[in-house]
């Protein structure tokens, strides 16, 4: 039964508590929660990741974190194709940026984001192959601070 003006009030009541309790169930559910993965500068320089086949277009120096752009073209090798692509930014609380589950595995892939980002780092672009191996390439910024400091 829809809820109009004139709908009793204890029917109005369930109909908000049945609609909140979906909305709660469903924001519960691991569908819907993002996975968090936490991954360190370190731990993705001892991966040993190859470059071959990555182009990034980043900024080298941003006046805030809050939006910096970033464009990346991949092109699998030979015989492969790109099944996954993640954006890792290190210094963030949240890690992992993007995560992209190509529905379709491609020969090669572009995309352009915004990343905010908490302060100066290198930034991390790494592509699943269809054999399961990885290859990835960083690439640095770094925060400015755009207020002025003038001691007068």
């Amino acid at each position: 039964m829809p809820c109009t003006p004139h709908t009793p009030f204890h029917q109005r009541r369930a109909y908000l508590g049945w609609a909140l309790a979906s909305s709660a169930a469903s924001l519960a559910s691991p569908a819907v929660r993002a996975e968090v993965v936490n991954v360190s500068s370190a731990e993705l320089l001892a991966r040993q990741l190859k470059p071959e086949g990555i182009a990034l277009d980043f900024a080298p120096l941003a006046d805030t974190g809050a939006s910096v752009p970033l464009t990346a073209k991949l092109v699998a090798p030979a015989g492969l194709l790109i099944t996954a692509i993640e954006v890792f930014v290190p210094e963030n609380p949240n890690t992992r940026a993007l995560k992209l589950n190509l529905a379709q595995p491609m020969s090669s892939f572009a995309f352009s984001t915004r990343l905010r980002l908490a302060g100066s780092q290198d930034v991390w672009v790494v592509a699943t192959l269809s054999d399961g191996s990885q290859r990835g390439l960083s690439a640095p910024t770094v925060i400015t601070s755009s207020a002025c400091f003038d001691g007068s």
